[in-house]
């Protein structure tokens, strides 16, 4: 994918000037939300960029000249020379939200401190971290407690380190954003906790890049701390009643004050009762809310200086990312990077057949090879997965049960597929265009599963599609899962095949079939409003 059609450009108005063309930035996190969104606008400004990536499956998805990879894991602090070596200034991104409460915090303070030290050895000039913005008190989360220890670890180093701390990131994919729309879809009635009426000061993902674009061009500043938000301060309730208002919902709020039951654990049972209706995971969720007990409000404005703009309101800011949404320029998703447990999973060409249980069927397609491949791209999402719909669903609901992903985690974009994009529970990993479509799941199941897509040609201009399962069981368990449910593979498949051949003769007959209640069905309605972004 090229990046100047990924961009938006987001600071064509900062007052400050780019650093000598080429200089080398190194972007970690690179598979993540804010990275991905970071990457583009670095590259457009003259850059070198050097991404560093800890998962080898997922294979990069910009082509740039001044673009390269590299792979290597803060927990090992050997991997980092190559990535640091001959690096002007570092974007720390790194956060280990997906592990469990009882690791993530020793995993963030080995990775802050391997970093630091890989970077005085290697001699860069300036760290840049992004972390959570809140004050240290009794009520503070252990995720924003934790998240302010590695800004104090990396604040100890030896060269400028830039602590940036943002709240509530507000864009297309975010998690925050993601997990608003799905309430408010989703929800009529929403259990509410008087100490949630804390005050945030939400801020969008395009201000956010601006900010961390301008620390890097801005060669005056020092080490320190430096709280970014947007133009509006708020209570979460007002927010959640705002957001509902721009798509046009209304939502009532039930008090759960009166409940015996600890706050820590009420968010447990609330990110529990959501996950049934949204598609942030349980944890992500959890570590959400408990923030909420908090006001994360911008009590310092030095930044505003430093990097002179005015930030977005908070209903422009939902509007923009509608629009993108509704645009198909949704460049990163939340559920971009894979669930801990399949973060390593080898690819599937890396096994040996011989580990392998098979499901084959195939399909003559009246259409060719790239009108087949793009209804093929199309499944999953708001789309559906074509054939036993109510089947799918009720596997995605005991996902969900078991703490998986579910259907509801949908895909970054209704039409547009890349390496690394999640569908439902799903996850490409492999895109050949014309030729293969390969997905691997990241549901609770006693084994590892892909679904491909082949397409071969045939005569007549058609096309020959193969839709093959692939399982790896674990003992007797898999095996047992597996031929229990055979016969309704066979019956899904089989469907889902039938539907592309008749909508590839409907296609043929009356021209492309339109496609958008799918699209609607992915972000909701908003009602017209002009916007000046």
């Amino acid at each position: 994918m090229d990046p100047e059609k990924v961009n938006y450009h987001y600071c064509d108005d900062l007052p400050t000037r780019s650093l000598p063309a080429g200089t080398l930035i190194l972007v970690t996190g690179a598979n993540g939300y804010v990275a991905k969104r970071l990457v583009p606008e670095l590259l457009y400004r003259g850059y070198r960029v050097r991404c560093m990536m800890r998962n080898r499956v997922l294979t990069p998805l910009l082509e740039h000249p001044n673009l390269e990879y590299v792979y290597a894991d803060a927990l090992e602090k050997d991997s980092l020379n190559e990535a640091l070596r001959g690096v002007h200034t570092a974007y720390y991104l790194i956060h280990s939200l997906r592990l469990e409460k009882r690791k993530f915090a020793q995993a963030e303070k080995v990775s802050a401190q391997n970093f630091k030290e890989a970077a005085e050895e290697n001699r860069i000039q300036k760290i840049i971290y992004l972390g959570g913005l809140g004050e240290d008190c009794k009520q503070i989360s252990w995720h924003l407690k934790s998240r302010m220890e590695v800004g104090q670890i990396l604040s100890e180093a030896s060269m400028t380190v830039v602590h940036l701390r943002a709240a509530i990131i507000i864009g297309t994919g975010s998690a925050s954003y993601e997990l608003l729309k799905s309430m408010i879809l989703h929800m009529r009635w929403i259990p509410f906790l008087p100490e949630f009426n804390s005050l945030c000061q939400p801020i969008a993902i395009r201000d956010v890049i601006k900010y961390l674009v301008g620390v890097l061009e801005t060669n005056e500043i020092e080490t320190g701390q430096y709280p970014i938000g947007g133009r509006d301060t708020m209570s979460y309730r007002e927010m959640v009643l705002r957001f509902a208002g721009l798509y046009d919902r209304r939502v009532r709020f039930f008090d759960v004050s009166w409940v015996p039951i600890p706050v820590n654990m009420l968010c447990r049972i609330f990110s529990l009762y959501l996950h049934l209706f949204i598609s942030v995971p349980v944890n992500i969720t959890c570590l959400l809310l408990e923030s909420l007990r908090t006001d994360v409000i911008v009590t310092d404005d030095t930044i505003r200086g430093i990097v002179p703009f005015e930030p977005l309101d908070f209903d422009t800011a939902v509007r923009w990312a509608f629009e993108k949404e509704q645009s198909s320029r949704v460049f990163s998703h939340w559920s971009d990077v894979p669930p801990e447990d399949m973060a390593d999973l080898m690819p599937l060409a890396q096994y040996e057949s011989a580990h392998f249980l098979f499901d084959e069927h195939e399909r003559k397609i009246p259409a060719d090879l790239d009108q087949t491949f793009q209804m093929v791209c199309r499944i999953g999402g708001p789309y559906g997965w074509l054939h036993g719909n109510l089947l799918w669903e009720i596997r995605g609901f005991i996902d969900r049960l078991l703490g998986g992903v579910g259907l509801k985690r949908g895909r970054r974009d209704p039409f547009d597929l890349c390496v690394g994009d999640s569908v439902d529970f799903w996850r490409v990993e492999k895109l050949e265009p014309c030729k293969e479509l390969l997905l691997r799941a990241e549901l609770i199941s006693p084994g590892y599963s892909w679904l491909q897509f082949l397409l071969e040609p045939a005569e007549s201009g058609h096309t020959r599609l193969i839709l093959r399962a692939h399982f790896i069981p674990k003992p007797f368990w898999g095996h047992l899962y597996w031929y229990t449910l055979s016969r309704f593979h066979t019956y899904i498949f089989r469907g889902m095949l039938n539907h592309f051949e008749r909508e590839a003769r409907l296609t043929d007959s009356f021209g492309r079939a339109p496609l958008e209640d799918a699209k609607n069905a992915a972000s909701g309605q908003l009602p017209e409003k002009e916007t000046s972004v």
